[in-house]
């Protein structure tokens, strides 16, 4: 009994010391799995960093070396050729709209010739130099497939001539001041003078559009310190405005004139600045009737 039972418990510490060793063989094939799986995604991290530092010094350098560029441009010579080829080059070009721009001047800021190809003008390049010239205030510009180039530009309207420095400029509708060697020539037009004047001008001509009797004596406007304006009336007549009470102004002088109550032969200064009471400054002679006048009343 005794021979048995050791002989069993002898085979069972086998087994258990066979298991035992499977057990610790499985664990350390796992533990090594796993080391070389955590090896293999480090080497893999280390292959990519370095394969993506390798595409972008290739591209770094490549891009520095011109061959992308030279391919674009390439890319672009070709496709125009092929549409020259097809007949899109430029045969004609319709200006509308253009009076007073010189046409030299158009033409060198349009860069464009007969023959060119039709899909190598830059629009809105075209439009942009267009309206830096001193006479267009928009322009407008669009391909008409095959061959033909519509140009369509907004000439300023002049409203005003600004006197600066012994100089002549249109003013137009914006405020804009053109230069000009004739200002004659674009009829009888408001005289502006002073700093700021093309400003504000046409703020203060819409204004006088109510005033018909003062636009008839307008003789010229004068910016004073870029703040508030004098009008000078035909015969001389100084009128001083405020920028604050400016309408307010206006209308006491429409009614002085319309009322007959402003001569231009007695009155050399109006002060209108504060229209509730304004100040009026007379000629010397007129002074002198009014004295003579008081000295027959009182004999």
């Amino acid at each position: 009994m005794r021979l048995n039972q050791s002989v069993k418990k002898g085979s069972s510490s086998k087994k258990r010391l066979r298991e035992e060793t499977s057990y610790k063989t499985a664990t350390t094939r796992k533990v090594n799995r796993k080391k070389n799986a955590r090896s293999m995604r480090v080497y893999a991290n280390h292959i990519r960093v370095f394969a993506g530092f390798l595409i972008v010094s290739a591209i770094t350098i490549v891009w520095f070396l011109g061959y992308p560029q030279h391919l674009y441009a390439s890319s672009l010579k070709c496709l125009q050729q092929f549409r020259t080829s097809l007949g899109f080059r430029v045969q004609e070009i319709i200006v509308q709209g253009r009076v007073n721009t010189k046409q030299q001047d158009l033409m060198k800021a349009l860069q464009i010739d007969r023959g060119d190809p039709i899909f190598s003008i830059d629009l809105q390049q075209t439009r942009f130099r267009l309206e830096k010239l001193e006479w267009v205030r928009r322009a407008t510009v669009v391909r008409r497939l095959p061959d033909l180039v519509h140009v369509k530009i907004e000439e300023r309207h002049p409203i005003a001539v600004w006197q600066h420095h012994n100089q002549f400029h249109l003013v137009d509708e914006d405020g804009t001041a053109i230069l000009t060697k004739n200002h004659r020539h674009y009829g009888v037009l408001p005289l502006v003078v002073g700093e700021g004047a093309p400003q504000k001008s046409p703020d203060i001509l819409k204004i006088l559009n109510d005033f018909p009797n003062i636009q008839k004596n307008l003789q010229a406007l004068s910016r004073v310190r870029e703040r508030r304006w004098n009008i000078y009336l035909v015969g001389g007549v100084l009128v001083k405005l405020s920028d604050r009470s400016l309408k307010q102004g206006l209308a006491v002088l429409e009614k002085l004139l319309s009322e007959q109550r402003l001569s231009v032969n007695n009155v050399k200064e109006i002060d209108l600045r504060t229209p509730e009471r304004y100040f009026l400054r007379v000629t010397s002679e007129t002074i002198q009737r009014i004295k003579a006048g008081r000295k027959g009343r009182a004999a």
